[in-house]
């Protein structure tokens, strides 16, 4: 059963057909994307208050980059309201460009948000604390069904659920006292490294994970938490999902996405740049960025506040550098 997902479309009601294509794509992901086309409403403040509303509960965003959306009042209020947030996640699709490829590049991203959390049933009350922080983070968790019988029904039934989850987003190893002699959390985790899943083991309080279980968790420090985590901590657990989250899909050129050139860099088929992405590569003049790009982070060019970015005109990479005072080039 999977809970969350709400991933916020930001679009011209005029693109409609386009976006209804979007939206159907999303939720054959197993997401549930949210539009707005309000005939009910006329007052203009209520529309506007019930959007902002939205949005400061949205995490993850999807603006549809249309010459219709450039000229739509509601649309550039919702792209500069949702600018205001930092840590909002935003990915844009240019119905101008291939529909199919941009498609597919946020596909890898967002089959990345999919997390099982493996636990003992004794500590459903953390666990549930857990989903909910991750849910209100717009996850997708892949949860366990509410009749669950135990035995071979549950482990065939988890199997199938930490498949999805390793195959494509993350599994969580609540570490605790009631899990150290748990048999079926030493199924589901080394079930999980069979199937090549991302591990992340969540410490509570001094627990000590099974020495059966090291090898299959391999290298992961993980988290820590309290037996009554904070908010704060709980968020420092989103954080570390967000580590390993691949944002860009190299698959298609060898695992090579950049190219040293001339006191510069130029980046290939990559979507997300942040403060990493250039952390091994100093003196950087330039930086080319493709069109592929769909997400900036706030610090990306905190190493770098002189370089210069090459990019192509009305790109994301364009308006991102308008917005913060970035120096930049059009290709």
């Amino acid at each position: 059963m999977k809970q969350g997902g709400w991933v916020f479309i930001s679009h011209s009601h005029q693109d409609i057909a386009k976006v209804r294509e979007i939206r159907n794509y999303l939720e054959k992901l197993g997401f549930e994307p949210l539009m707005f086309y309000l005939k009910c409403l006329s007052d203009e403040n209520e529309i506007e208050d019930l959007i902002k509303r939205e949005i400061d509960e949205r995490d993850w965003f999807i603006y549809v980059d249309s010459n219709n959306a450039r000229n739509s009042k509601w649309v550039k209020t919702e792209r500069e309201y949702i600018e205001n947030f930092a840590d909002k996640k935003v990915f844009t699709i240019n119905l101008n460009d291939d529909l199919e490829k941009q498609l597919k590049n946020i596909e890898h991203i967002a089959k990345q948000m999919k997390v099982f959390i493996s636990y003992s049933s004794k500590d459903r009350a953390l666990k549930e604390r857990i989903s909910q922080r991750l849910l209100q983070k717009d996850m997708l968790i892949i949860d366990e069904e509410d009749n669950v019988f135990g035995g071979f029904n549950y482990q065939m039934q988890a199997k199938k659920m930490i498949k999805a989850a390793a195959r494509e987003g993350f599994v969580l190893l609540l570490v605790t006292e009631n899990s150290y002699q748990s048999v079926y959390i030493e199924y589901e985790i080394k079930y999980a490294k069979k199937s090549n899943g991302k591990i992340i083991p969540v410490y509570v309080g001094e627990a000590k994970l099974n020495p059966n279980l090291l090898n299959t968790v391999g290298s992961s420090a993980g988290v820590r938490l309290s037996h009554n985590p904070t908010e704060e901590e709980l968020d420092v657990l989103i954080k570390e999902i967000l580590k390993g989250v691949e944002f860009y899909d190299s698959s298609n050129n060898n695992n090579c996405f950049y190219r040293v050139e001339n006191n510069g860099i130029r980046l290939f088929n990559i979507s997300r740049i942040d403060r990493k992405t250039l952390m091994e590569h100093k003196n950087l003049e330039w930086i080319y960025l493709p069109d592929s790009v769909i997400y900036i982070t706030m610090d990306a060019f905190k190493d770098h506040p002189n370089i210069i970015v090459k990019c192509s005109p009305n790109s994301y990479a364009e308006h991102y550098c308008i917005k913060n005072g970035i120096k930049f080039e059009l290709e």
